[in-house]
């Protein structure tokens, strides 16, 4: 009886700290909303579509969807979410897109257990939370923006919880929804086939080839197909949409199929840049795995030990100046760009004005970069040194010990595999599409942050790190996310306040009929690892969206030096 009552009251603690980590992410994400005002496209999105009419009531919100769906693009779901929460009002969107990352969150982590199941964990929920703010590309963009948050956050919240009972059904090797499931599973079958292009290719190959597999085994329930129908239904939605052409002449007209693997390589390579925390990981564990199966065969290893030398020392005390420099101008970053200037610029004869104002955007974000670069080495440095991982160690394991082995020795290894290949087949889907921003790798990211989790809830990879490197792993983890953080809201605060200084003069032209509104350039131009997302006012897509929003004809931004 007192085990029982033990173990339910470590339950309920867990399930406390679980709720304050939800807490957690919930209010950093209210926060960064409350301080991001409306911007770019967002102003075009509280018109309806190519008019001058501002959205005003619940049938507004269709009649821009409408327009926007046979004008622009197919992303009716989402361009509905976005109309209705503009024309709802900016606090409602704050409110509503914080509770959808903190929705992704817990629904990353369900996928990593392949249950839902959150009581013991709170831990690995704080770690699917730091990886969701740290790896996804463009973070400002994609999850605080309200334009973009509703295209790649607002459709893999649904298509997360679609993709869950196949995922857990396979794990279990049971039926976990009954028949009652077969509409509800339709209906959110064509929210998640209806949400963005490769997602929603993924996700009906997917469940397709889950329904098929589970037929053949005899497993197959009826809200499987029926699913995967309504998810096929949702993609010819977005696909199909008259829009879509309009766009696809406009933007991808005349580029050849060389362009588009081009685009492959520049897209999986920003992705690959954003994601380097979970690589050096992912990469760490697989060497544990190695490490403890050739200690099965027999294979001795030395073990590892904590070595922090000079070398260590200078490091940690360059990424401590920079974060100085970060907070007090960037002396650092604009010292190396001064010095870069007379020593190389100078003499090569690069003094013109537009090559000079490239390569002073080159430095505006050289602190933050190097600060998180740094860090990130730095930490992955002495965690191998602690486990072992030494070169003639790394180059023991490889003769060996195969990756074969691997695979076969560990269910969570296989798991992994497979959502990090169709992280890439997602990548690949965008083959056909004219461009493939850094963005549309969301979705993907989304699956490799899966796999990483489901790694390191493997009991062999947390015994590693809790005994030989947890105090470097939190030190490294709590010092990335309370600098990103920090530097996040400190510079959305700025942009904010620089914005609604412009904006009121738009405002007062406007006011007073004048055709155009002149402003000074906004001297703020951090973004923070590109989790504030801005540009000026002078901007094609912010100008001419705030210039039809408020009436007046054209603003004016003085360039001039």
């Amino acid at each position: 009886m007192t085990g029982e009552c033990d173990d339910l009251s470590q339950s309920q603690n867990n399930l406390g700290r679980n709720l304050l980590v939800l807490l957690g992410i919930f209010l950093l994400m209210l926060v960064l909303n409350y301080l991001m005002p409306l911007h770019r496209d967002d102003y075009d999105y509280s018109l309806v579509w190519l008019t001058t009419e501002h959205v005003a009531s619940v049938q507004d919100v269709f009649y821009s969807a409408y327009r926007h769906y046979m004008l622009h693009g197919g992303r009716m779901f989402t361009v509905l979410c976005l109309d209705f929460f503009l024309w709802w009002g900016k606090a409602a969107f704050d409110i509503a897109n914080a509770l959808m990352f903190t929705a992704l969150v817990v629904l990353m982590y369900f996928h990593a257990r392949r249950a839902v199941e959150w009581r013991q964990e709170p831990l690995m929920l704080a770690i699917t939370g730091l990886l969701a703010w740290l790896s996804f590309p463009h973070f400002g963009e994609v999850a605080v923006w309200k334009s973009g948050s509703t295209v790649y956050l607002w459709s893999a919240v649904p298509a997360a919880l679609f993709l869950l009972p196949y995922n857990i059904t396979l794990a279990k090797d049971r039926e976990v929804l009954g028949k009652w499931a077969v509409i509800p599973m339709f209906l959110l079958g064509i929210i998640a086939g209806w949400s963005v292009e490769n997602l929603a290719v993924t996700v009906v190959a997917l469940t397709a080839g889950i329904s098929w597999y589970l037929r053949r085994q005899g497993k197959m329930a009826g809200w499987m197909p029926a699913g995967a129908f309504g998810a096929l239904l949702g993609l010819i939605g977005l696909v199909g949409a008259p829009g879509n052409f309009v766009r696809y002449d406009d933007q991808g007209a005349g580029k050849g199929i060389f362009a588009h693997i081009g685009n492959q390589f520049a897209g999986n390579g920003e992705m690959l840049l954003y994601i380097l925390p979970m690589v050096l990981l992912l990469l760490c564990a697989w060497r544990i795995f190695k490490l403890a199966i050739a200690r099965q065969k027999g294979v001795k290893t030395e073990q590892g030990r904590m070595s922090f030398g000079w070398r260590q020392w200078l490091l940690l005390g360059l990424i401590l100046l920079l974060v100085v420099s970060y907070f007090n101008g960037s002396f650092v970053a604009w010292t190396v760009r001064d010095i870069l200037y007379a020593a190389v610029m100078v003499p090569l004869g690069l003094t013109k004005q537009k090559t000079i104002d490239h390569f002073d955007n080159l430095f505006k974000g050289f602190d933050e970069m190097a600060i998180y670069w740094l860090t990130i080495f730095f930490v992955y440095a002495l965690v191998k040194k602690q486990l072992g991982l030494t070169t003639p160690v790394i180059k023991l394991l490889a003769e060996k010990v195969k990756a074969r082995e691997v695979w076969q020795a560990f269910p969570a290894v296989r798991y992994a595999g497979c959502m990090l290949a169709l992280a890439l087949l997602n990548n690949f889907v965008m083959i056909a599409a004219p461009t493939f921003p850094a963005r549309a790798t969301f979705s993907s990211v989304a699956m490799i942050i899966i796999a990483a989790i489901a790694i390191l809830r493997e009991p062999l990879i947390r015994g590693y790190f809790a005994q030989h490197c947890h105090k470097v792993l939190t030190a490294g983890a709590l010092g990335l996310a309370l600098f990103t953080m920090s530097a996040a809201i400190l510079v959305t605060y700025t942009m904010r306040q620089e914005n609604d200084a412009r904006l009121a003069i738009v405002q007062e032209a406007a006011q007073k009929g004048e055709p155009i509104a002149y402003m000074e350039p906004i001297a703020m131009q951090n973004r923070a690892l590109r989790h504030v997302f801005f540009a000026d006012f002078d901007n094609g897509v912010t100008k001419d969206g705030l210039c039809k929003f408020y009436g007046i004809k054209d603003i004016q931004v003085n360039t001039d030096k």
